[in-house]
């Protein structure tokens, strides 16, 4: 493994007009190369789909909660960065969206009937994992939704995980000037005649998938990595996703609760990042969380100014991140 390869010396900042270029050059190359596709059935018979690059037998594994709307595909950056780095990467797209089986009638409905069908989805991701990669050193890489997955996967499974890094975790959900007490008990009522009637339907203002202008987005300050990402859902409209159901948001709400009481049982190190300008998830969920943590190794940092997509941001919002997931990953080699 080359300890002394620097990301940033081997492509060009995100804000060049080379940037573009490398991206096609390199990252989608390398993706359609060397990275692998596979499926597998979950336990209520959902097909799940997994992305995954493998450097070697012994080289340390990098495995990708992603986030609501997301797949794979959104970390083809990613991948390359850490295969520069001799390590394998995993990434899960969870059901009902990436190229996963969706739940609903609808394709672009974010939905999914009980929150817990996601972790238990992940410890059977992690079972694959342990066929492909064996007992190798492994990192958890999370986002957002994926963070509050992660969290509560690592606090009431056994796991081979030896390190969780948590982006932007979904802790408790922005709310705006709606107090949070009168959103939960909106999503309550419309969740359940939801499931009254068998029929989800989109939470209030939400609809199918549609590209929102990068000047209207609240994800990253970085324009090519926005276009990029925009771009690639575009050509491969199965990862299109909409907004999310009445009962997807109860769900969420109650386990990003249930995770804030869950953190401490984690026995693992733990490092999270909160986007300092983050309008998606709310920060005070994340206080909370780092408040309460006493148990295990436990870092805390704010990636001032940075909107909600850490990894989709510019340089300087993203390098620490990156930094962050190497240096951990290192760790594990020596440990």
């Amino acid at each position: 493994m080359n300890q002394s390869f620097n990301v940033q010396q081997q492509r060009p900042a995100d804000d060049t007009p080379e940037w573009p270029e490398f991206f096609r050059s390199e990252v989608e190359v390398f993706w359609q190369q060397q990275v692998n596709a596979k499926y597998f059935t979950a336990f209520d018979g959902i097909k799940l789909h997994f992305a995954y690059y493998k450097q070697s037998a012994t080289a340390p594994l990098v495995v990708i909660a992603p986030g609501r709307i997301e797949s794979a595909l959104k970390y083809q950056e990613l991948f390359w960065e850490l295969a520069q780095q001799g390590f394998s990467v995993a990434a899960l797209d969870h059901r009902g969206q990436g190229l996963s089986a969706r739940l609903t009638h609808n394709p672009h409905q974010g939905h999914v009937e009980d929150f817990n069908d996601f972790v238990r989805d992940f410890a059977d991701f992690t079972d694959q994992l342990a066929t492909l990669f064996g007992s190798v050193p492994k990192t958890l890489f999370s986002h957002s939704m994926g963070g509050t997955i992660a969290t509560i996967y690592c606090a009431t499974y056994q796991h081979p995980y030896r390190k969780l890094i948590l982006s932007a975790p979904m802790f408790s959900i922005e709310t705006g000037k709606v107090p949070y007490w009168l959103a939960r008990a909106v999503v309550a009522a419309g969740a359940w005649i939801n499931r009254y009637l068998s029929k989800p339907w989109y939470f209030f203002c939400m609809g199918d998938y549609q590209k929102v202008p990068f000047e209207d987005n609240v994800l990253t300050h970085s324009k090519q990595r926005y276009d990029t990402f925009r771009s690639v859902y575009d050509n491969v409209t199965d990862v299109q996703l909409g907004g999310p159901t009445f009962n997807w948001l109860y769900e969420a709400i109650s386990a990003a609760m249930n995770a804030q009481k869950l953190a401490n049982n984690i026995t693992i190190p733990v490092l999270l990042f909160q986007a300092g300008n983050d309008k998606v998830v709310s920060a005070s969920g994340q206080k909370k969380v780092a408040a309460m943590i006493t148990r295990n190794p436990f870092r805390f940092e704010t990636i001032e100014g940075a909107h909600h997509e850490l990894m989709m941001e510019t340089d300087k919002f993203r390098q620490p991140v990156l930094n962050a997931i190497i240096e951990e990953t290192r760790e594990l080699i020596t440990a």
